[in-house]
């Protein structure tokens, strides 16, 4: 009987072990996650100086586009100008990395609470970043 007793125990030990693998594989994969979500593992910003910001109102209401200009302003970045976009149906703000540093579009896209980023290199950038305001501005603008 002893033996039997032995073997069962076993089985429940190794139930366990994959029990308490599991469970941390899953804490690791939150944790992942979160420090993603807040931008933890996005990559930097490869210069020191201040990113230049282009604003585009892809909304169509009026003054958007200088709320956003002023908010960028007091949170450090270059806003070099602001005007319409070439429409004003975009219904989610896009920032689109134009210098090749995906780090500070990156930065960009977390103060003005979007996901939205895309590249569009050119090879002399007049400016380092574009935002298109869209219709969910309400986000990071108050």
């Amino acid at each position: 009987m002893a033996a039997r007793r032995g073997k069962r125990g076993r089985k429940k030990s190794r139930a366990s072990v994959f029990y308490s693998v599991t469970v941390l594989a899953l804490m690791a994969g939150i944790v992942y996650l979160a420090f993603t979500v807040y931008g933890a593992f996005a990559p930097r910003a490869s210069r020191e100086e201040p990113v230049t910001v282009l604003i585009l109102n892809g909304c169509g209401v009026s003054g958007v586009g200088q709320k956003a200009a002023r908010h960028l302003r007091a949170l450090g970045f270059d806003v070099v100008d602001y005007r319409n976009a070439d429409a004003f149906d975009y219904n989610e703000t896009i920032v689109v990395d134009r210098a090749g540093d995906i780090g500070s579009a990156l930065n960009v896209a977390r103060t003005v609470k979007t996901g939205n980023v895309i590249q569009q290199i050119q090879e002399t950038p007049l400016e380092d970043v574009v935002v298109i305001v869209g219709k969910d501005y309400e986000r990071f603008l108050d």
